[in-house]
């Protein structure tokens, strides 16, 4: 269960933090303390400003959870997770990597979307088996190994937005055929859900399954938005 915090503070601003060239927000003066102790310190002037967004919109004296914080939690896990450790991320990843849904072709996809990224993908010299059956799908060692030269390559920004996407999508191809603006987004939400979206068309509207993929479509685009702030652009439509 999320814990819940109260608002403490009065003020926000954006201001120096950390080291050399970093900002972030200011809480009545005071950087942000992360839960392994490290500040909310960012390189990205419009980052820096969104992060300070999230924390004003909070209402004076109401409670909160990080879940109300999504850029904050992305950044966090950047700063604490990605940038002292980024071989857990990128093994992670490439567990998804190696099972990825999109190897997994059903009739609900877009076949076009899908023939997209796979151009792309062998394009960066990624070459995965796909496979129109339901038994597992064991990939080549080359594939593998190509898969982990790929990842050890990006930079760490890509791998903190590929950490929240890959799980929600159960695909590392889709994710990234996004962060890299292969697909659009909306391409890429009803590809990551398009038996659940078939499921909708077929038998109408059902509340619980409209609300949990809204909640994951929110957290990639919460995801992609980090990324594009922290790249200095802003986040495409």
């Amino acid at each position: 269960m999320a814990q819940f915090h109260k608002r403490f503070w009065k003020q926000v601003t954006v201001g120096p933090v950390g080291e050399e060239g970093q900002q972030g927000p200011l809480l009545d003066g005071r950087p942000v303390k992360l839960p392994a102790g490290g500040l909310l310190a960012v390189t990205s002037p419009v980052l820096a400003q969104a992060l300070a967004e999230e924390w004003k919109q909070i209402a004076v004296g109401a409670q909160f959870t990080p879940d109300d914080l999504a850029l904050t939690r992305i950044a966090g896990s950047y700063i604490e997770r990605i940038l002292p450790d980024r071989a857990a991320m990128e093994a992670a990843l490439h567990a998804y990597g190696i099972d990825d849904n999109l190897c997994y072709q059903s009739a609900a996809q877009d076949e076009r979307v899908v023939a997209r990224i796979r151009d792309w993908a062998a394009e960066q010299g990624l070459h995965p088996a796909m496979t129109d059956g339901l038994m597992p799908l064991t990939q080549p060692e080359t594939y593998k190994e190509a898969l982990k030269r790929y990842l050890s390559a990006r930079e760490p920004l890509i791998l903190a937005a590929l950490g929240v996407m890959v799980p929600i999508t159960g695909s590392l191809l889709l994710p990234l055929a996004l962060v890299y603006d292969v697909v659009s987004f909306d391409d890429a939400v009803h590809l990551a859900h398009a038996d659940e979206y078939r499921q909708l068309e077929k038998w109408g509207h059902d509340k619980e399954l409209a609300t949990l993929l809204e909640k994951r479509n929110t957290d990639i685009a919460d995801a992609l938005r980090f990324l594009h702030l922290a790249q200095g652009r802003a986040l495409n439509g």
